[in-house]
């Protein structure tokens, strides 16, 4: 599998994240897997990873809180609430 590739599907799958943010975030996890011995998985393990870090920065984008409830000082609307 291409890392090219593989980094095209991270940024398709979260395009809020910029192009630096998928690099870094996909060169940390092959760093981790370095002295791995089942060589062979090591791009699906580093995809999984990446893909489950980038996920998080997703969810976390600005106005809204890690634990994905909303950021202080901002407010959610809500289906079906009145305004007023």
């Amino acid at each position: 599998m291409s890392v090219r590739i593989m980094m095209a599907r991270l940024r398709a799958a979260c395009p809020s994240v910029d192009a630096v943010t998928v690099e870094a975030t996909v060169r940390t996890a092959y760093d981790s897997f370095h002295g791995a011995r089942a060589r062979a998985y090591v791009p699906i393990l580093v995809e999984r990873r990446s893909r489950r870090v980038l996920h998080a920065a997703c969810r976390t984008a600005p106005g809204q809180a890690v634990d994905g409830g909303t950021a202080p000082g901002t407010r959610r609307a809500h289906a079906g609430a009145a305004e007023g």
